[in-house]
């Protein structure tokens, strides 16, 4: 069922049930906090509640609607977060997680998931309904404390911070797109939709080397106090980017060389395409922690399993962004 305001109520006592139970809530507000629906948007989230037949809520999920290039063709598919289910919290509930999967197969049958580190039980739930996955290294650099920032910088290229996605971006995503063999839009409506211009937690750092644009990445610093993993460290995260393949060294470069000048000693990024992940590792760059999914519906994943999967590209900010769990580790508290 589509969340509405009615709706509210029933989500909020699931919400109580769910956290007296340790076990995580749904989103209460039936309006999303990020990428909500609008005239003309490329892409939007919209929520869904599954409701019981003793009129009570009992899970929900997301999904996220897209344009993506699929073997170098446009389509129409959705990412999901979720599912959420009482069932997590009471084994009478235990098969609302199957209910939640069959309502988003047949609202969208090309479907994907991305991240699942800290949900890996899913990948076995999804399985069942024959979905596929690949997985990605999650990157963490831990900077030499006496490593200069100039070292990093490479060599005739240049980097400035815009306040928007400019005409650059749809250039680079017509000549780039069909470079991978999936790939979400990266064109400037929907980069100012996820990115919202005035959003000052992230960067958009666009690369240049002779004058010229050779791609952007979208960046974002913040410095942590006690954290259990990152300390009092200042980290740097590498939310998005886009270029050809064969600039992906220099643009990852030269983000990396920005974030260590803004005093980041610690940057993550993940990018499931082998060429954008091979010039962080010569960077020092090294996986960490559990792998991301990149998890497809069995209509997508045979798509992209005959345009090629290794060529398949996703970074953080794709499916649930920064609504995903790096994201709320980064953004829960205030900027």
């Amino acid at each position: 069922m589509t969340h509405e305001e009615r709706w509210r109520p029933l989500v909020r006592a699931f919400n109580a049930r769910m956290t007296a139970a340790g076990a995580t809530g749904f989103f209460e507000d039936p309006v999303p906090d990020w990428l909500a629906p609008a005239p003309g948007s490329p892409t939007h989230r919209e929520l869904f509640v599954a409701l019981g037949a003793d009129g009570e809520a009992h899970g929900g999920y997301v999904l996220r609607h897209e344009r993506v290039l699929v073997g170098g063709a446009e389509r129409s598919v959705g990412s999901v977060q979720g599912p959420y289910s009482e069932g997590a919290a009471d084994s009478r509930h235990a098969r609302t997680s199957f209910s939640i999967i069959k309502d988003m197969m047949r609202r969208q049958p090309r479907l994907y998931g991305w991240g699942l580190e800290s949900r890996p039980e899913m990948l076995d739930l999804f399985g069942m309904f024959r979905w596929r996955s690949t997985a990605g290294p999650t990157m963490v650099w831990w900077g030499p404390p006496a490593l200069s920032p100039r070292r990093l910088a490479p060599a005739g290229v240049r980097t400035s911070v815009e306040p928007d996605f400019g005409d650059w971006t749809d250039t680079l995503w017509t000549r780039n797109a069909r470079e991978y063999s999936f790939v979400a839009g990266r064109d400037a409506a929907t980069m100012r939709a996820v990115y919202p211009p005035g959003d000052h937690g992230y960067h958009r750092l666009v690369v240049r080397r002779d004058g010229e644009v050779a791609g952007w990445v979208v960046t974002g610093i913040r410095r942590f106090r006690r954290h259990p993993r990152f300390r009092s460290l200042r980290v740097g995260v590498l939310w998005d980017a886009f270029a050809a393949p064969s600039d992906a060294g220099a643009v990852l470069s030269a983000a990396h060389a920005w974030l260590v000048r803004a005093g980041a000693s610690v940057v993550l990024a993940s990018f499931i395409d082998a060429r954008w992940s091979e010039p962080l590792r010569q960077r020092g760059f090294r996986p960490r922690g559990r792998d991301r999914h990149f998890l497809m519906s069995p209509a997508l994943a045979a798509e992209v399993a005959e345009a090629g999967s290794e060529r398949a590209f996703l970074t953080f900010g794709d499916a649930e962004g920064p609504c995903g769990a790096l994201g709320q580790e980064f953004f829960a508290i205030d900027r």
